[in-house]
């Protein structure tokens, strides 16, 4: 089968959506499918590595910071992918390489079902783009996801979260839930060695509780939070490591400064890919107080690293998450500090937590699960009833 992937980004910024596309593309690859890859250059220049094609884009930072806008229609490489025929179009974007998907089934000879992931429910990041009205909110952007889904023949959704956000805006077309895989690196096995090298390398005491939070430093991340709330006299022994880098670090910077609690703060900076897993089994608990997440992947790689995840409440953990079995939830300080001392001080409660969160990442995010799902998905959109919908 012939499968073109779409994404805004794919090798220029690290997130949950890159990674989801690049374990898709991975996987398919393995199952024995030809797989191609459209994505937004860096750049205005278009320009091809292998089998991933990258049209040239302007910056869009006025936006949102780190964004690129594309224009298919004036790119060589575009004309290139339409030559090759796809038979199916995964999207992985409502953007610029959306418009490069649709652009592309309007031009071919026979007709394709186009699918898109939707990874993110755009009604959360309005305040932190300056766009948080009730017009917009209520009314404009369900329209969009609306139009949207008529040049669909099916979402695939992470979640549970996700589809009801997608019925609640009025959605009719098909709707798919599958989690996005993990890369394989996540379930392999750790060396002790390697906990000790990186915390001593950290400057981090072997009897010292170490929370992490891996991810973007971006303000729909919520990290203020997790700074306040390691103010409690209860919590004052223990170091949050951020892993990762992006638009809000200097404020998460100037805040711990201003908690006093910056020498407990470490900042690695971006990691790369490969050391991720390191990093998980370097701590002793993974904290996130995001909730902008439509699955949160960081959450599936520290369970299948056996890092006990300790998350505050969203949608998108139901049915994941069992509160105190293989992870836990809380919904307010109270609830954090309570959590976070009580297994601070109980080492086996921390190894009985992340070996059931290793089961559950090893039952839900393997990548032969994603990718057994989505060509199932796929053959039941291969027919020759589908009409062009991309107009």
């Amino acid at each position: 089968m012939k499968i073109l992937i779409t994404a805004d980004l794919y090798d220029t910024d690290a997130s949950g959506n890159v990674s989801s596309v690049k374990v898709l593309k991975a996987g398919l690859e393995a199952a024995g499918h030809d797989v191609k890859v459209l994505t937004l250059s860096d750049t205005s220049r278009e320009k091809k590595r292998g089998n991933v094609f990258y049209i040239s884009s302007f910056d869009s930072s006025f936006i949102y910071p780190n964004t690129r806008i594309g224009l298919p229609k004036i790119n060589r490489l575009v004309f290139e992918l339409i030559a090759w025929q796809p038979d199916i179009i995964h999207a992985n974007c409502e953007l610029s390489s959306f418009a490069a998907a649709c652009f592309i089934r309007r031009k071919l000879k026979k007709r394709i079902p186009v699918i898109l992931t939707y990874h993110t429910i755009y009604k959360e990041y309005l305040r932190y783009v300056r766009l948080d009205y009730p017009l917009i909110r209520k009314i404009i952007l369900p329209h969009l996801v609306r139009v949207l889904s008529r040049k669909l023949d099916a979402f695939i959704a992470p979640t549970g979260k996700v589809r009801k956000a997608l019925l609640e805006a009025g959605v009719k077309t098909d709707i798919h839930i599958i989690p996005s895989g993990l890369n394989d690196r996540f379930f392999g096995e750790t060396s002790p060695d390697g906990r000790t090298l990186l915390r001593t390398a950290y400057g981090i005491r072997e009897d010292e509780c170490l929370l992490l939070y891996l991810g973007r430093i971006a303000k729909e991340k919520n990290i203020e939070e997790l700074l306040s709330y390691l103010t409690s006299d209860h919590l004052r022994t223990m170091r949050l490591m951020i892993a990762g880098d992006g638009p809000d670090r200097a404020g998460i910077e100037k805040y711990a400064v201003k908690l006093g609690i910056r020498d407990r703060i470490i900042f690695t900076g971006m990691i790369k890919p490969e050391d991720v897993p390191g990093y998980y089994t370097a701590a002793d608990i993974f904290v996130s107080a995001s909730t902008s997440e439509t699955q949160g992947l960081t959450y599936a790689e520290a369970m299948a690293c056996s890092l006990p995840v300790v998350l505050r409440y969203d949608p998108c953990i139901d049915g994941v998450i069992e509160n105190g079995i293989n992870g836990f939830s809380y919904h307010t300080k109270k609830g954090f500090v309570t959590i976070l001392s009580g297994l601070a001080r109980n080492p086996a409660l921390r190894k009985k937590i992340g070996e059931r969160g290793r089961l559950t990442a090893q039952e839900k995010y393997t990548s032969e699960k994603m990718i057994q799902s989505c060509e199932k998905v796929y053959a039941g959109y291969l027919k020759p009833k589908y009409t062009n919908r991309c107009k």
